[in-house]
């Protein structure tokens, strides 16, 4: 992602049908139902870091690394937090949270890299990763050992070329894979070798087997199909980043439910134009009703109605990165409840944030400012 001059911009503001809602940049304290979030950035002067931080978004452990990472997850059972290199990186780092310390940093085979993705199994004993094979440019998935030091044990083919981000189905014995369809190498830098050829998809594995066990390709083969959420009940949610031209009118955000035919969501044309055929981060809460998606050249989040396809809302976020979903909880006003969920965002100025609300108004609340680069995804306990 293009990093902007950061100093020069106003941070988040919410715009809706009803006008602005400023922030309050207090902070939230401990009462906002997580412990931690887990984050790569950088500095002004692009040194690397992994950063674990508290609910009020302050820094616990901030700890330069060689490699810019991109995603990250955690493994409850380890207390570790792992962080993934961006393409084309080496390199996996392994943050022991309960000492602060960096414990681990392993380095992928020669004709291997990582797409800054990984997910850990429902028992807590594996991880998966996203990687590319050099050799012959197909994707696979890494298996690693989280017994003892992290080692790879394993790999199989992701059913595609380019593998992004990938999710643990709510079954617990089934990955779900955004295959961005992209060939790349490093020799080519960030150059696209394959732009005519794409074959971007959405891909269902079975773990104990490798075995895809479906697949679903988008409309347009330039459609890369690249970041992705998953509902409590199984409910697909994801991003493409397009690689045709800036005014092609191709579906950016798509939900899809296994054994369906996928569903894309509403995008009007000025929405279009102002992200400039880009998606980032997704999040999707745990209903499968209502999903969040970073938009960082439009500078914005988009708000969707999973059911209608509508879009919702748009949030301003100057280089919108990170989202997570913190939960869902009910709330009563005046007898009548409604489920509101809390996401955690993120963004390349400098600025974590609070998203609430209900499916009709998100509001936003600043935990903290200051002047780091968030990488385009968070991780949030």
């Amino acid at each position: 992602m293009l990093r902007r001059d950061f100093c020069k911009w106003p941070l988040l503001a919410l715009v809706s049908a009803g006008g602005v809602a400023c922030s309050d940049p207090q902070s939230v304290g401990v009462d906002a139902g997580f412990r931690a979030i887990f984050s790569g950035c950088d500095d002004a002067r692009g040194t690397h870091y992994i950063a674990h931080l508290d609910p009020a978004a302050q820094f616990v452990s901030r700890i330069a690394v060689p490699q810019r990472v991109h995603g990250s997850v955690y493994a409850p059972q380890q207390r570790w937090a792992l962080f993934f290199a961006r393409r084309p990186g080496t390199h996996l780092y392994v943050l022991d949270t309960s000492s602060g310390h960096l414990i681990h940093t392993l380095e992928n085979a020669a004709d291997r890299h990582f797409y800054g993705h990984g997910v850990v199994s429902a028992d807590g004993h594996w991880l998966y990763t996203t990687e590319n094979n050099l050799t012959d440019l197909s994707g696979v998935i890494g298996v690693y050992s989280l017994q003892g030091k992290p080692n790879k044990v394993a790999e199989f083919a992701s059913g595609g070329i380019g593998p992004h981000q990938l999710a643990l189905m709510p079954d617990g014995q089934t990955l779900v894979i955004a295959n961005g369809g992209m060939a790349t190498h490093p020799s080519s830098e960030r150059e696209v070798l394959n732009l005519e050829s794409m074959a971007p998809n959405l891909a269902y594995l079975d773990l104990a087997s490798g075995a895809v066990l479906e697949y679903h390709e988008p409309p347009h083969h330039k459609m890369s199909i690249r970041h992705l959420d998953v509902a409590l009940d199984g409910r697909v949610v994801f991003g493409v980043q397009y690689q045709g031209e800036l005014t092609d009118a191709v579906p950016l955000v798509g939900s899809h439910r296994r054994g369906e035919d996928i569903q894309w969501l509403e995008l009007p044309e000025p929405v279009q134009l102002s992200v400039k055929q880009y998606t980032a981060s997704v999040a999707v809460d745990a209903a499968g009703e209502t999903a969040l998606v970073s938009c960082p050249r439009g500078n914005l989040i988009g708000c969707w109605d999973l059911d209608s396809g509508k879009l919702l809302q748009q949030l301003q976020s100057r280089d919108a990165a990170g989202l997570f979903r913190v939960g869902n909880h009910t709330q009563s006003d005046n007898q009548e409840q409604a489920v509101k969920t809390t996401w955690v965002s993120s963004n390349g100025v400098g600025e974590m944030s609070l998203l609430q609300g209900n499916r009709a108004s998100l509001r936003s609340q600043s935990l903290s400012r200051g002047g780091w680069r968030w990488d385009n995804h968070l991780t949030v306990i």
